[in-house]
């Protein structure tokens, strides 16, 4: 694209960390002095402060435009962005609320590792999570936040080769993936990118309750309300009859994140949720989970790479950085100087 007029660019900062944020950026203001971009965003904190022109489209329409705004106007245009919602109330859960004892951690890692070859991800790993202990998990690109989390839903076959507890089972004892899956909810990119199975909006939502992808079991009549209720809670009533895979990736996403949530697991782990989300229903999210932190019926691991994003609720934070290897700050460093 170094010799295009006009470049599109649909959510680039998409899943990048603060420092690669920043990178992108600079470079695209360096190549903005003669090349015209047009950025397709959804999050207003996002958008390079060498932008001039704004349009803001809903519903397929244009509903404003300004051009070179002054900073008043600017302001006027990100409020419309930032709209209130109705108080959340969180569905019932269908069956009494995983119970373990009190003392004992839901989740604990051991001298937690994940090798590839001679490349170490991460090392030396130890944490414990204990029942309504809600954690943030923050980690640069490649520091092997998804890695860590796959090690604890036994999607990583290296969970054979560390010391993991999950919900009183230790991995490698004869548990079965659904021993462990049954009190897990999850969200992430690869869920996402998995779940191409041709269902309707609202059989989305019900397949949370099997952990399955797709839905191959009949719902019982307290399983479909619930579901509708939760389907209410995003705004999609109208879509339940809708195929999931002719809904837009937002509506998609909203609805894998209230599969993760719809039974009440005892683990909710949601890696980037707001990924594709507009303002106003990233917003809506973003209390949604507060909302279950509050509940204190599930116990929430949140992944994200935006400081406007943190969670009222969640107090504990594990930072990849502190598990890295011995040689990986110098390998970074010496890459950063050839960049």
């Amino acid at each position: 694209s170094a010799n295009s007029d006009l470049v599109v660019l649909d959510e680039p900062f998409d899943g990048l960390d603060t420092k690669s944020s920043g990178q992108l950026n600079r470079l695209l203001k360096q190549l903005s002095t003669h090349t015209c971009f047009v950025f397709v965003l959804n999050r207003v904190d996002e958008i390079p402060a060498f932008v001039d022109h704004f349009a803001y489209v809903s519903k397929g329409l244009l509903q404003h435009s300004l051009a070179k705004p002054c900073a008043a106007k600017r302001a006027d245009l990100f409020k419309l962005l930032h709209l209130e919602h109705t108080p959340i109330t969180i569905p019932d859960s269908p069956k009494p609320a995983f119970i373990s004892n009190v003392n004992a951690p839901l989740v604990k890692l051991t001298d937690a590792h994940v090798r590839y070859g001679e490349q170490t991800i991460f090392e030396n790993l130890n944490w414990t999570i204990k029942q309504h202990q809600h954690w943030q998990l923050t980690g640069k690109n490649g520091s092997g936040k998804t890695c860590l989390l796959n090690l604890i839903t036994g999607d990583n076959p290296q969970c054979y080769n560390n010391e993991i507890e999950v919900f009183g089972f230790k991995r490698g004892t004869g548990e079965s993936i659904w021993d462990i899956k049954q009190h897990i909810g999850y969200i992430s990119n690869t869920l996402h990118l998995q779940y191409r199975v041709s269902i309707s909006a609202l059989n989305t939502v019900i397949s949370g309750f099997f952990d399955s992808i797709g839905l191959y079991q009949q719902a019982n009549e307290l399983q479909m309300r619930l579901a509708k209720q939760w389907l209410a809670l995003i705004g999609l009533s109208d879509k339940a009859n809708c195929a999931f895979t002719q809904l837009s990736y937002g509506d998609q996403r909203l609805l894998l994140i209230v599969r993760a949530m719809v039974k009440h697991p005892a683990l909710v782990i949601l890696d980037e949720p707001c990924l594709g989300l507009d303002e106003a229903n990233r917003q809506r999210v973003l209390l949604l989970i507060e909302k279950v932190c509050a509940a204190k019926t599930s116990t929430v691991i949140y992944v994200n790479h935006h400081a406007a994003d943190t969670i009222k609720g969640i107090e504990h934070t594990l930072k990849m950085e502190d598990f890295k290897p011995t040689y990986y700050e110098q390998h970074t460093a010496h890459s950063e100087s050839i960049i």
